[in-house]
């Protein structure tokens, strides 16, 4: 009971506060490990395709890449991305490919893969905080760089746009009183 209640007290402190570097350490070791865990138990099932083991794979190497990058956000960034689509694709595949007749073994691995499906929408809103305060740290916004543009609207420059019926500007007249001349001797 002490440990679920310490759990709500985690989650309450990552979600209403910014996170330290060493929690956000914390934060991915553990998403790292959960997973590493649950996705090598679930192999054991033998009947999940060779795609489970790749976009697993895939989640995990970055992981390790936000670990190495620990100021970058777009490492987490991607790791988000590629969690939140493993949840459709572990989705898809525990539908299709769920074995009707279970030894012990595969029910194990099974249930590790239904598991691992269960824990990742926590893991996915632990990196989305992960990659809000390591852009709030470099003076952006919640998103990395490259991907603003696809939530918020463009801010204009100082550059028209062509579209925009703008009256064009007349022609400056030059001042011919600085000018070189050339003379020919």
């Amino acid at each position: 009971m002490e440990m679920i209640k310490g759990g709500f007290y985690f989650l309450r402190r990552v979600s209403s506060t910014s996170l330290s570097k060493q929690d956000r350490l914390d934060i991915l070791f553990g998403i790292f490990f959960v997973h590493l865990i649950l996705t090598v138990w679930s192999n054991l099932c033998g009947c999940l395709p060779q795609s489970f083991i790749i976009y697993n794979t895939l989640f995990l190497l970055t992981l390790v890449w936000s670990l190495h990058h620990r100021e970058s956000e777009e490492a987490p960034f991607m790791a988000l991305c590629t969690n939140v689509l493993a949840i459709v694709f572990d989705t898809v595949n525990l539908t299709l490919f769920w074995p009707f007749i279970m030894t012990g073994t595969m029910r194990f691995g099974a249930t590790m893969a239904v598991l691992n499906l269960v824990v990742r929408p926590l893991s996915s809103f632990l990196l989305f905080r992960v990659v809000q305060d390591r852009a709030e740290a470099l003076g952006g916004s919640s998103l990395p760089s490259g991907f603003e543009g696809f939530f918020a609207p463009r801010n204009r420059g100082p550059y028209l746009d062509i579209d925009q019926n703008a009256e064009p500007s007349p022609p400056s007249a030059t001042n011919t009183e600085n000018l070189p001349t050339l003379t020919l001797e």
